[in-house]
């Protein structure tokens, strides 16, 4: 399969090797809109070295197969469409894109394309999300009641610093990134918590405010508070101006707290659980309300972005799929959904209130 890799810098640059290490795939070019960037990934090829370009015609050559964009969101429509009008596969880096109009552009593009078009979200790499959702269909923690997540880091200030010193960072303008850390770290969140209940966001409300970035446009704050058609609450916190990282399952027979990317701790009444990560050994107490799992700790650490050895990696089921004429792993029309959810907290900010999806 013949790629065209489209963005070679930031997040793009962790996963390169998948594409470099798969012995069926061959990156014809790498193109990004920095021509040391893109010859920075070219350089990472020792066998059939990509040429590199700053020209994205290139990506629509007869030759390829597929594009694998990782542009700023704002490129994404124009890209996308492009290339699935010149019968590309094409894999797509969250989010969709910055605004809905362009998300419903690129969903009706996909609509009417025979080709394989999905998104990359790169939380489904990781197996303890996979167990997490099999013991939440398993009701391995009772009824889920609510969800929590935290996504935090310090990035924005140093793009803030960058920018206020004249190097602008396209994740401080509105128009290239649709918001700011709500739009770009809340998505992992709001796609995971749906898929892991089974459950749609019908209420949202939340706040965003702009604290210490001062030289990006976007918040690098923002709370927000979801509703499910099934009751359970989502509590997101994001921001750019600290860091911390935290997901948490409650349910009425457990609970599961995953910090910082390594230390799960798991209570469950039901048992002992062992998924592909997790060991559970169980142990039952009474206490107050019923009975209550033995706690338990134990070292998750995720797989690396670029290991093609992980059977959960999504470039590899995206680059499969599209091999076998499948569907991708992750649509689009859910990359949409999650844009709505999205754009209702940001309109819940504004006006001050709950917004209703559905």
């Amino acid at each position: 399969m013949n790629i065209a890799f489209v963005g070679c810098g930031g997040m793009a640059a962790q996963y390169l090797g998948v594409y470099r290490d798969l012995d069926w795939v061959h990156v014809l070019c790498c193109v990004d809109a920095d021509a040391d960037s893109a010859a920075r990934a070219a350089d990472t090829f020792t066998h059939r070295k990509p040429m590199a370009t700053t020209e994205f015609s290139a990506a629509l050559a007869p030759k390829v197969d597929a594009v694998i964009i990782n542009t700023p969101n704002s490129l994404h429509a124009v890209q996308a469409i492009a290339a699935m009008e010149a019968g590309k596969h094409v894999l797509l880096q969250k989010p969709v894109a910055s605004n809905l109009a362009d998300a419903a552009a690129i969903a009706r593009a996909d609509a009417s394309t025979s080709m394989t078009v999905g998104l990359y979200m790169s939380y489904f790499d990781q197996p303890l999300i996979h167990d997490l959702r099999d013991m939440v269909k398993q009701k391995r923690l009772g009824d889920v009641v609510h969800c929590y997540a935290r996504l935090m880091h310090r990035g924005g200030l140093m793009w803030s610093k960058d920018a206020l010193a004249g190097k602008r960072s396209w994740r401080g303008s509105l128009e290239e990134t649709g918001g700011g850390c709500f739009i770009q770290l809340a998505v992992h969140y709001i796609h995971i918590f749906e898929w892991i209940t089974g459950a749609t966001v019908v209420k949202a409300t939340g706040m965003t405010n702009k604290l210490h970035c001062t030289g990006l446009e976007g918040e690098d704050l923002a709370c927000a508070l979801l509703e499910l058609d099934s009751g359970v609450m989502i509590t997101l916190d994001t921001a750019w101006c600290a860091d911390g990282e935290e997901l948490a399952i409650h349910g009425t027979g457990g609970r599961a707290v995953y910090r910082g990317n390594r230390w799960l701790s798991l209570s469950s009444a039901s048992g002992p659980f062992e998924g592909r990560v997790i060991r559970y050994t169980g142990g039952v107490s009474e206490a107050f309300g019923g009975p209550v799992g033995e706690e338990q700790t134990q070292e998750v650490n995720p797989p690396a972005f670029d290991d093609i050895h992980n059977p959960l990696n999504q470039h590899v089921a995206f680059l499969e799929a599209a091999r076998d004429g499948r569907s991708a792993p992750v649509s689009i029309a859910s990359g949409v959904w999650d844009m709505r959810v999205v754009t209702a907290v940001y309109q819940a900010a504004n006006k001050g209130q709950t917004v209703e999806l559905l």
